[in-house]
């Protein structure tokens, strides 16, 4: 636990607006919890800022600068949603920025079509705010990811093949950076970071509010949930292939490895159709034709969409995050590549019981419009059409937990020789989606980090260098500054 300077401490105090607050171990307000149980570390003091003018003050505190120079220097790190399983966002004796007390928010601009959003809120208020005034924006994989996350990593969802990723919609952002100015970064300003925080992470700063574009969106979507015995695991992908071989963006999907309530594995399919019910219901009774153990379909407000996923995504459990993907080719999925990845799904659920909650997610999601953006165009490098595969791993007794990495890790291992069977190198070669490979996020080997970055890393070193030489900000596959890098 690190010692804290009560004079400097007293500094930070008076420093602040009076909307924001400090939380010591022992207070009523103070706390670390976290979406994760494992990612909950014991923080020396929380501060919840409620201006970028307080961050600021805070990051000056932790670099014991100004009027804060008898303040030894502490670990900190900065927490929007809570989000991250590996524990980005917590502190182990050090200071945590809090964001969302006092920073969350959505203003919604109609006319212009732009949502200014405040760096503490989480996804769900801004369908909520924007659908109030007709268009709104695209979410993320559940009504709960955390926008700052989910933007700086680039940002995945059921409306991508519309309107690509999260970031390809951020027209503007505030960002307090190490040295504690305060920057708005467009296509107008500080061009240089715009594009860095699109797809670098939190490699820059604390971003404070970020400006989406808006988009024209019904106010409801179909949506169908198919549950299979897994027998039919083969079946189910070929015609999934079929369908995907002739949808538009306006169809997506998730398919699911995990064990039902009754503790048997179920394959299920999470259809969406952003357009009218009784188009969807013909577009998916395809699917409904392959006999499936449970079948249901509903008309969803478009709200709702992102929070399907909620019961297995909320907060208070052990869990981590590990993610990969399967390159969007012409002939779709092998479907043999989908039964194996299950079988080592299984056979890691009969080892590890204690990881039947676990979740094995295909991520379906149409990848024409976001694979159609440069790879230069913004920091997120990963633009070949692809699929997503996540596992949300999940267990109840703690005492897994320090096996929990590794078992994971294993699995996915087991995936990649399952797909190594059945793309070129060329194909597998890239590194996927950053947001989802949460467990590596602190490694700090070069070939890790290059991998992340790809052929941007170079340009993102210099920004690196630019705006945070000191790596302050170095939670999140910290970028090197210089030819090192």
């Amino acid at each position: 636990m690190s010692s804290l300077d009560l004079s400097a401490l007293a500094a930070l105090h008076d420093a602040l607006s009076p909307s924001a607050s400090i939380s010591l171990p022992g207070d009523v307000s103070f706390s670390t919890k976290r979406w994760a149980l494992n990612a909950e570390k014991p923080a020396a003091i929380v501060v919840c800022p409620a201006t970028s003018q307080d961050v600021a003050q805070i990051l000056a505190f932790v670099q014991c600068q100004g009027p804060y120079s008898a303040q030894a220097k502490l670990d900190f790190s900065v927490k929007g949603g809570g989000h991250s399983p590996s524990g980005a966002s917590s502190s182990d004796g050090g200071l945590v920025i809090d964001l969302q007390p006092n920073m969350h928010g959505v203003r919604v601009d109609a006319e212009a079509r732009l949502a200014y959003v405040k760096g503490g809120s989480i996804w769900g208020e801004v369908d909520d705010a924007a659908i109030k005034h007709g268009p709104t924006r695209r979410g993320g994989w559940d009504g709960q990811s955390h926008g700052c996350c989910l933007t700086l990593g680039g940002g995945f969802g059921w409306l991508s093949g519309s309107h690509g990723l999260v970031i390809d919609n951020l027209v503007q952002a505030t960002i307090v950076t190490a040295s504690g100015s305060i920057l708005t970064v467009s296509d107008k300003e500080n061009q240089d970071l715009y594009w860095a925080i699109r797809g670098g992470g939190g490699n820059f700063g604390v971003v404070t509010e970020f400006v989406y574009q808006l988009h024209e969106q019904r106010p409801d979507v179909y949506t169908t949930r198919l549950s299979y015995h897994p027998s039919l695991v083969e079946c189910v992908v070929n015609e999934l292939n079929s369908w995907m071989s002739e949808r538009t963006p306006l169809e997506n999907a998730t398919a699911l490895c995990l064990i039902g309530q009754d503790d048997q594995p179920v394959f299920v399919l999470h259809l969406v159709y952003n357009g009218d019910s009784a188009e969807g219901s013909k577009k998916f009774e395809r699917f409904i034709k392959l006999g499936p153990i449970e079948s249901s379909s509903k008309i969803l407000p478009y709200e709702q969409l992102n929070a399907m996923l909620n019961d297995t995504a909320g907060h208070g459990e052990n869990r981590l995050f590990r993610g990969n993907f399967v390159p969007a080719v012409p002939g779709g999925l092998p479907p043999s590549l989908v039964v194996d990845t299950f079988g080592s799904y299984l056979d890691m659920v009969a080892k590890y019981p204690n990881t039947k909650k676990t979740t094995l997610a295909f991520e379906l999601y149409h990848p024409a419009k976001w694979a159609s953006v440069p790879s230069d165009t913004t920091a997120y490098v990963h633009r070949d059409p692809t699929y997503n595969i996540t596992c949300l791993m999940s267990w109840e007794d703690s005492s897994f937990t320090p096996k929990a990495a590794g078992v994971a890790r294993a699995l996915d291992q087991e995936f990649m020789a399952h797909r190594s069977k059945h793309f070129p190198p060329q194909l597998i070669a890239q590194g996927g989606y950053t947001n989802y490979l949460d467990e590596d996020s602190q490694m700090t080997s070069k070939v890790v980090v290059n991998r992340r970055f790809g052929s941007n890393i170079l340009r993102l070193a210099q920004m690196k260098g630019k705006y945070d030489p000191d790596n302050l900000f170095g939670k999140w596959f910290p970028i090197a500054t210089g030819p090192a890098a």
